[in-house]
């Protein structure tokens, strides 16, 4: 039975910067700088940023984003964010466009003394489709999907100690709406489509996450390399064409760990740009929710206020 009977409400929570699944467009990876630009003692506590980013999929699939969103800071604690997407994929079996999941957030920050501060933060990620986006009738795997079709909440916790920080987070999968109907045998067997991951009503589970990253400032630079890990909890579950019964996806749980880096460059009290980059260092067999990415680029431009 499909994970369709918790209809809750979705909460009005969510937090941080996207990235993909190798470094994870499943919406829980960047744990990293949560709460800045709002949490601070700067006279600036809200920020607007819009993010270009460029990534490299499965199969060589192309992905394109335009990413605003707002930061408010609410209080000295307590910060709200939104944020979406807009999408573009191209590759060997088409192209395909449009607004991405929509995520919103609340961040707090629980205790801060001269050794170190500790956040919470929850949320939630609502889809703007059900993934299910075809080209000439055929279904297109989820590499070209705008959305993933879920409904999710976020939780994490983050110490930070001058440059260091830690993150926990988790996201669950509470309604799926996904509707996604690719099987490699509804397409000619001489297609490239034999490449990708069958992901015929997919359910494709709940991430845990782990993040370590040091920050430190030379001149206008702030620098922060790090390490992400994703740890895939539940196996992706698909319908099996012959049966139509569910099966899970040998080989779809396990662990993702990619290299991360964020360089801002400070060109005023006011404003910066920023560059985000990760890649995978270890990758899931199997990824049949499309997420896996060979590298990610952002390039950003942030106004404080």
């Amino acid at each position: 039975m499909r994970r369709r009977t918790l209809l809750l409400l979705p909460s009005t929570l969510f937090f941080a910067d996207i990235f993909a699944q190798g470094c994870s467009d499943a919406g829980v990876c960047t744990a990293g700088p949560l709460g800045e630009a709002l949490l601070t003692d700067s006279a600036y506590r809200s920020a607007a940023h819009i993010g270009l980013s460029f990534a490299q999929g499965e199969q060589g699939v192309n992905v394109f984003q335009v990413v605003p969103e707002v930061q408010v800071g609410l209080t000295h604690r307590l910060g709200a964010q939104l944020k979406l997407a807009y999408t573009t994929v191209n590759g060997d079996l088409g192209s395909t466009s449009g607004l991405g999941d929509i995520t919103l957030s609340l961040t707090y920050l629980v205790h801060r003394t001269d050794r170190g501060s500790w956040q919470v933060l929850a949320g939630t990620r609502f889809p703007t489709n059900k993934a299910d986006a075809t080209v000439d009738d055929g279904p297109l795997p989820m590499p070209y999907q705008t959305s993933l079709g879920t409904w999710d909440l976020l939780f994490g916790v983050a110490y930070r100690n001058k440059g260091f920080e830690a993150a926990l987070a988790y996201q669950y999968i509470y309604f799926d709406q996904n509707e996604n109907f690719f099987l490699r045998s509804r397409w000619d067997t001489a297609s490239v489509a034999q490449n990708y991951f069958d992901s015929f009503w997919l359910e494709r589970g709940d991430d845990a996450i782990l993040r370590l990253q040091y920050g430190f400032r030379t001149g206008r630079f702030d620098i922060s390399p790090g390490l992400l890990g994703i740890y895939k909890v539940e196996r992706a579950r698909i319908i099996d064409e012959a049966t139509y019964h569910w099966k899970e996806v040998e080989g779809s749980d396990g662990l993702t760990l990619n290299l991360t880096a964020q360089v801002r460059y400070n060109l005023s009290d006011r404003w910066a740009a920023d560059l985000i980059y990760g890649s995978p260092l270890i990758t899931r067999d199997v990824r049949p929710d499309g997420l896996t990415r060979s590298y990610v680029a952002t390039l950003g431009l942030r106004w404080r206020f």
